[in-house]
């Protein structure tokens, strides 16, 4: 599916979610229950902290993950399907997924949390294959130097309930929407040959997290979301599990270490071109986070 300017589009859609964040959490609750009825404290208030009992939390970190990136891009006009191809084998893009992310948590009440995280992972290659790749209406031939783009960004928005809350354990549900932007390109300026294919939209996946205060200073997290569905004519499925070991190294201050794998397969039909495209990202993280 052909975009015009889809990092811009998707950055629109990114600033209006997070508005309407904005505009529902300056609402002012407690005032509307008057001065002698105030907001009941959490029940958690004064156990040690942990994120469990924080209610806002900013995590920056780098991640050092490995990317697998495979795909095929179809003209229906054309005689031939598009071959299958492998994004790093054939077409020369790096297999690192090196990138920095970043992450915002707010408990609202003492069981309501919402998490916002945003990603980008771009990547540029030139490579000559060695097959004949049929990429939409045009073909790379052995004797082509291919300049490849790939571009992947990523919005996510997950609310989630704490079906069970206490001072050293936490098991919560709840529901993600992702807006996703990708942009394939591929170039051999000796031929004038252009392909680009493009995608995006909004998915939403179902969320069970978990969080275990091991000792007072260390915490244990646990996190899965999936969920396959059709939106349109764009058919998505995403999995995304991650694990974390937190040290609290200031009452406001953690130091983490995670590990985290991601796959993500989004496929267009009724366009020109179509399309599949599947990124599998996995590997370990670093991340500082501060959090009242």
């Amino acid at each position: 599916m052909s975009t015009t300017r889809p990092k811009a589009r998707l950055a629109r859609l990114a600033l209006l979610a997070l508005a309407s964040l904005a505009t529902a959490l300056s609402a002012d609750p407690a005032g509307a229950r008057g001065k002698d009825n105030p907001p009941p404290e959490d029940p958690l208030a004064k156990e040690p902290s942990s994120p469990i009992t924080d209610h806002f939390g900013l995590r920056a970190g780098y991640f050092l993950g490995k990317v697998s990136t495979t795909g095929h891009v179809d003209d229906p006009a054309a005689p031939a399907a598009g071959t299958p191809f492998s994004a790093e084998n054939d077409l020369g893009l790096t297999t690192n997924a090196r990138d920095m992310r970043a992450e915002i948590m707010f408990r609202m009440r003492s069981r309501n949390r919402l998490r916002v995280e945003m990603w980008e992972l771009n990547r540029q290659g030139t490579a000559t294959p060695d097959h004949t790749i049929v990429y939409g209406g045009n073909s790379f031939l052995v004797t082509d130097q291919v300049h490849t783009r790939l571009d992947w960004r990523q919005v996510d928005f997950v609310y989630n309930y704490s079906l069970l809350r206490a001072s050293r354990y936490e098991l919560a549900a709840g529901l993600g929407i992702h807006l996703v932007q990708t942009e394939a390109e591929a170039r051999v300026p000796a031929r004038q040959v252009h392909e680009d294919f493009s995608g995006s939209g909004p998915f939403p996946t179902l969320d069970l997290e978990g969080t275990l205060r091991l000792w007072r200073r260390w915490s244990l997290e646990a996190r899965g979301q999936y969920l396959s569905l059709t939106v349109s004519s764009v058919k998505a499925s995403m999995s995304d599990y991650s694990l974390d070991l937190q040290y609290r190294w200031k009452p406001n201050v953690a130091l983490g270490l995670g590990y985290r794998a991601q796959q993500t397969k989004l496929q267009v039909s009724n366009n020109n071109p179509n399309g599949l495209l599947e990124m599998k990202v996995s590997g370990p993280s670093l991340f500082l986070r501060a959090s009242f």
